[in-house]
């Protein structure tokens, strides 16, 4: 799937775009360890709705050039900010999945008028979550680092990527896996884990009581690393008025786990807008 480019502080920045430049844009933020291929079967869903997709490849992953400085959560939200200014995206749409709601959701509680509607999956911002095993490991000095120089092999991560994931196309693998190559460039994740002091919730819930647009939000039943009852927290803490669906017998990645059924509530938010 073709990628344009763009720089940014120096810095270059991968990221998809389709549908006509005129209509209404849609921002798509995704998670670890991803990149915009993640929405690669939402695209023509999106467009065929009437709206500009545009997925970033979040700096570090994909063809995204690291940060210079520690690829912190704070770092990555000044991303959405720089280059949604760089694109002239005054007001959007926001999509997010994994990592993308934690930068994403964050974003728009500090910038609620540039958003006009949320399509929120398998995230959270509840300060009940506890981080699962990988997240902890990644998380511990030391122990993070042992882990990321298996993840490295690239024929051991295409393995468990293929098991996670059985339908994932090869192209997805491989630009999920650009992440881990070296240990420079693993460093982006454990940066990440490591700056997720989920404390820095607590005042957000209050401030997505306050976004008041269209919300939408899908989850995999069997979610392993974000169980779905946090659907149901994200709408009881913060976002009363949401519309919260439960996908059947899958896990977490369900872009790609299930395109079709993402696809069906991703036209039914456009839809009702």
């Amino acid at each position: 799937m073709d990628k344009q480019s763009l720089f940014l502080h120096g810095k270059k920045v991968s990221y998809i775009e389709r549908g006509n430049v005129n209509d209404p844009p849609v921002l798509l933020l995704h998670g670890v360890p991803e990149s915009s291929l993640v929405w690669g079967e939402m695209f023509p869903c999106i467009v065929s709705c009437g709206y500009r997709t545009i997925a970033p490849d979040l700096p570090g992953f994909g063809d995204s050039d690291p940060f210079d400085e520690p690829s912190t959560w704070e770092r990555f939200e000044q991303f959405v900010s720089d280059f949604t200014t760089k694109l002239n995206l005054d007001k959007f749409h926001l999509i997010v999945h994994d990592w993308g709601g934690l930068i994403g959701l964050k974003w728009a509680c500090d910038h609620p008028e540039n958003i006009l509607s949320l399509f929120v999956s398998n995230t959270t911002l509840s300060e009940e979550y506890k981080w699962h095993s990988l997240a902890q490991i990644w998380r511990t000095p030391r122990t993070g680092e042992k882990v990321m120089e298996l993840m490295a092999n690239r024929l051991h991560f295409q393995n468990e990527m293929k098991k996670t994931i059985p339908n994932i196309p090869d192209e997805t693998v491989e630009d999920f896996y650009r992440v881990f190559r070296t240990p420079e460039s693993s460093r982006v994740i454990l940066d990440l884990y490591r700056s997720g002091n989920l404390d820095k919730v607590k005042t957000y819930n209050e401030k997505l009581n306050h976004i008041k647009i269209p919300v939408t939000i899908i989850w995999g039943e069997n979610d392993p690393y974000i169980p779905n009852e946090f659907a149901y927290k994200l709408q009881n803490e913060g976002l009363p008025h949401a519309n919260v669906y439960i996908i059947q017998h899958v896990g977490h990645f369900i872009q790609i786990e299930v395109p079709d059924e993402v696809n069906f509530y991703i036209q039914q938010h456009f839809q009702n807008l």
